[in-house]
């Protein structure tokens, strides 16, 4: 009888355990269905210049350099994030890409493209701010 009984409870155990882990993957794979659907949505909409950030996944920064002459750093990912954190809107300063020319005045130089456009190109002054634009 103890024996019958230890078994029932192993089986019982046995039964909980392959419950509790058949519940988590089909959790785990609902959510990884979703966000693979939200991922490609997301890739579409940017393609399309509808996205959250108005456009600007047909606007490609081809340069990006801040600082002073003899003296410059590679500023295109920090101008990347500011254009979608802003709409468009690049302050020129230290933040870009750090300071390459301490305590002389700096120039942020840009250069892009709105999709298969000519490039354009934009420069300011530290503390300036540059709006950069894609047609519609």
């Amino acid at each position: 009888m103890k024996v019958a009984h230890r078994n029932i409870i192993r089986i019982v155990t046995v039964l909980a355990l392959t419950a509790a882990s058949t519940s988590a993957f089909a959790q785990s794979a609902e959510y990884r269905r979703g966000y693979d659907e939200g991922y490609a949505a997301g890739l579409r909409a940017a393609g399309e210049g509808r996205g959250g950030n108005s456009g600007w996944g047909r606007l490609h920064i081809e340069e990006a350099e801040y600082g002073a002459r003899g003296s410059m750093c590679d500023a295109r990912r920090g101008v990347r994030d500011e254009i979608e954190r802003s709409g468009g809107g690049v302050v020129a300063h230290n933040q870009l890409c750090g300071d390459p020319a301490p305590g002389e005045q700096k120039r942020l130089r840009i250069i892009y493209r709105c999709g298969d456009s000519e490039p354009v190109r934009a420069f300011a002054r530290e503390g300036e701010t540059l709006r950069l634009r894609c047609p519609r």
